[in-house]
């Protein structure tokens, strides 16, 4: 038996489309524009605008989300987690304003997570924790910490929110993974709203530790066979489906189409996913966010209904 459980998720991307061939043709030259697609990936990215903030990308995934579910029941959620590194306000955070704005039941539990890229997968294995189905919302605005044109993240990053409905009764997670590499939070980073990325320590990352943790998680959970994760560079995609051919999964992409939307990047890959595939009943798949920190965290979730 398949099922489909994209109406869970709503998802937005920033309204400025940015062309990334005229950027590096203003900037630098053709020649480095080639040679930087092949590392990044996206064409086009999508930025959002001066005055959008992520709390209204929050609002335009839910409404694209509320479109899918017409019926749906808001009363139903009982914990509210709000993934983003630029709350609207120091504080408080971005779920009670998201909260307000949609007239949810004062009774409801909310949280804010100050992560970036492995901020989805979090935020599922606390919902996991929690009493009561839960409201995942993921959303970034990383275009706004970039003051001028770079060519280790304006190539790379686009805005985009999330939504996730995960339901207890669809949704079991089996198991979760985490760690992060000491001393290593200035490799990607952002003081006074400048963005900065040491792109050759994160791939070291992803090569000599992300690389290990899923291969170890595939030898031991053989029912594996679909695994969504990060979008973090064309690069990146491309040292791990490498790296790990020797097992029989199906990775999904689409980096070269939106860019890497750091927290939102994983719910924007299975929507897409989902818009053309199935999944069936009982199967066992696996998530993995990396990045800011330097930290990973994945988990396997069981598609239960």
């Amino acid at each position: 038996m398949s099922i489909n459980f994209q109406n869970n998720f709503g998802v937005s991307l920033g309204e400025r489309k940015i062309d990334i061939k005229k950027q590096y043709e203003k900037e630098f030259s053709l020649k480095l524009f080639k040679r930087t697609i092949n590392k990044t990936g996206p064409r086009r990215l999508y930025h959002a605008n001066k005055s959008t903030t992520t709390l209204d990308l929050a609002l335009s995934a839910y409404k694209n989300f509320i479109k899918k579910n017409k019926k749906f029941d808001a009363s139903q959620i009982y914990n509210l987690i709000f993934v983003t590194e630029t709350n609207n306000y120091c504080f408080p955070g971005n779920s009670f304003l998201f909260a307000s704005k949609l007239n949810l039941r004062s009774k409801i539990r909310l949280y804010d997570l100050n992560l970036g890229c492995t901020g989805f997968v979090e935020a599922l294995d606390l919902a996991h924790k929690l009493n009561g189905n839960s409201l995942i919302i993921c959303a970034e605005t990383y275009s706004k910490h970039i003051k001028k044109f770079d060519r280790s993240t304006s190539s790379l990053f686009s805005d985009g929110g999330s939504i996730f409905y995960y339901n207890k009764k669809e949704i079991k997670i089996l198991n979760s993974f985490r760690f992060f590499r000491k001393n290593s939070y200035d490799d990607l980073s952002s003081k006074q709203n400048n963005l900065y990325m040491d792109g050759k320590k994160v791939f070291d990352f992803v090569n000599s530790e992300v690389v290990i943790l899923l291969k170890s998680i595939l030898k031991k959970n053989k029912k594996i066979n679909l695994v969504f994760i990060h979008q973090a560079s064309l690069t990146v995609e491309n040292l791990i489906k490498n790296k790990l051919k020797e097992f029989k999964i199906t990775i999904p992409s689409n980096i070269k189409k939106i860019g890497n939307t750091v927290s939102s990047s994983i719910p924007h890959l299975i929507n897409e996913y989902l818009k053309n595939n199935k999944i069936k009943k009982n199967s066992e798949i696996l998530l993995c966010g990396f990045g800011v920190g330097l930290s990973v965290s994945a988990s396997i979730l069981k598609i239960k209904k």
